[in-house]
């Protein structure tokens, strides 16, 4: 059972796409997808059609280290930006300065 989940993308309609974020119990990330529509039985014969790409836990700091590094790149004020992005979604930080 997955300790995180949510859907970040939807499209309704004839051809419909779920798009989920999946944080496991063991510290993997996993995103996926469900097609579900008249591509897809065309292509696949099937009624619906399933695809993920799965980062297992020991590739999450440098999935983590990479995704803010290309957040942040160039700006000055990464440092309070950073600060400030993980106190609006309630991850644990330290802010720390030497004067």
């Amino acid at each position: 059972m997955a300790s995180q989940a949510i859907e970040i993308a939807r499209q309704e309609g004839t051809e419909f796409r779920s798009v989920r974020l999946t944080l496991e119990d063991d510290g993997a990330i996993k995103m996926d997808a469900q097609d579900i529509g008249p591509t897809v039985s065309t292509i696949w014969g099937d009624s619906d059609y399933e695809f993920w790409v799965h980062v297992a836990p020991n590739s999450v700091p440098k999935l983590a280290f990479e995704l803010l590094r290309e957040k942040f790149a160039g700006q000055l004020g990464a440092v309070d930006a950073f600060r400030d992005w993980c106190k609006a979604h309630g991850i644990e930080y330290e802010f720390g300065s030497w004067v």
